[in-house]
């Protein structure tokens, strides 16, 4: 099936988009493919500001397989804006390595084994040496914020290291009973959608915007970072590890509470809600197919894509007043192409 999307510009009309049929990460990535490469390149030689011993690991962790979808939403709202320059590098570097230490952290929080296809630091090294692996990366990343000679970059960037560690903070304090709408949203704000919302804010800044401007785009990147987080909490329930190319089930395992299953014990009846309960008591990833039926039953899944579109239909909003560049719509590309990966999912 191919598919046109067209987009109103709030200034200049509307325009179509060129790419039709599902969105690739090619196409998006194709706006800024150069600058990724610098970003990658210099991401291997933060390797190596380590002690002789550390080059290693940290190369490997550094390189990862990720398709550093947050400097690449710095680099188009850099891109619709202004010009990338040597100094945006460090920027977008910055922003992955905080991105990458919270992988690490968070493998060891949730007990995975495979991320990205591949094991874990935690699985090779053990969570002693993952934490502090972690550690150092992000320490560098601050180190690096503090040597950009711009200081409300800088604070910017150290406050939203900060949010993310109360994020996940606050997520761990959740395990413990059944939180509310506003608690898992609050959490996944603070540990995902910070940093998108930080990547889309600097790049407006870095850019010259008006305060108006880098407003707009902190609630493009906020809206999109959320969104994306929920499609991460459904890929935990509704994929396979050989699709999604990480561990499933493990959000549930350590007690983490996601939108699917907040959902699921507000709809389902009360015979329904006793037997979830008693499958979420004695969780295992095994035990997804048994809470699939119930998932299914009551669309959990579906009600799942219509909060989401609603986030990226405030994020293409909060975009539309950009000017009219390739990089604006490799920007509603990635509005698509979130959606699309969310409507892939099936129960």
């Amino acid at each position: 099936m191919s598919l046109t999307v067209t987009y109103q510009n709030l200034s200049d009309g509307s325009f179509t988009d060129t790419v039709q049929g599902a969105i690739q990460w090619k196409d998006i990535a194709a706006c800024v493919g150069s600058f990724l490469e610098s970003v990658q390149s210099e991401l291997i030689h933060q390797s190596k500001a380590f002690v002789p011993e550390l080059t290693e690991i940290c190369s490997q962790a550094l390189s990862g397989k990720g398709k550093l979808l947050r400097p690449t939403v710095f680099a188009l709202t850099v891109s619709s804006l202004g010009k990338l320059d040597k100094k945006c590098v460090t920027v977008a570097t910055v922003l992955e390595m905080i991105h990458l230490a919270s992988l690490i952290h968070d493998d060891v929080i949730d007990g995975a084994d495979v991320r990205r296809k591949q094991p874990t630091f935690a699985h090779l090294c053990g969570n002693r040496t993952a934490i502090l692996l972690g550690d150092c990366i992000l320490s560098q990343a601050a180190y690096l914020a503090s040597g950009l000679g711009n200081e409300q970059v800088t604070q910017k960037i150290l406050s939203s290291a900060r949010s993310i560690c109360i994020g996940e903070t606050l997520q761990s304090l959740h395990t413990v009973d059944i939180c509310t709408h506003e608690q898992y949203f609050k959490v996944i704000s603070l540990k995902t959608g910070e940093l998108f919302a930080l990547a889309s804010e600097l790049g407006a800044l870095m850019a010259g915007a008006s305060p108006d401007v880098c407003g707009q785009m902190r609630q493009y990147g906020m809206s999109l970072g959320t969104a994306y987080q929920l499609y991460d909490d459904c890929v935990d329930i509704f994929s396979t590890e050989k699709d999604s190319g990480k561990s499933q089930g493990i959000d549930l395992s350590i007690g983490k509470q996601t939108l699917p299953v907040l959902l699921l014990l507000e709809k389902a009846d009360t015979s329904d809600k006793k037997q979830v309960l008693s499958i979420l008591e004695e969780w295992t990833p095994e035990r997804t197919s048994e809470l699939l039926p119930f998932l299914k039953r009551y669309s959990i899944l579906s009600s799942c894509i219509s909060v989401a579109e609603k986030l990226l239909s405030d994020a293409s909003r909060a975009a539309a007043g950009l000017s009219r560049t390739e990089s604006r719509l490799c920007l509603n590309r990635l509005i698509r192409y979130i959606s699309q990966q969310m409507n892939s999912l099936t129960t």
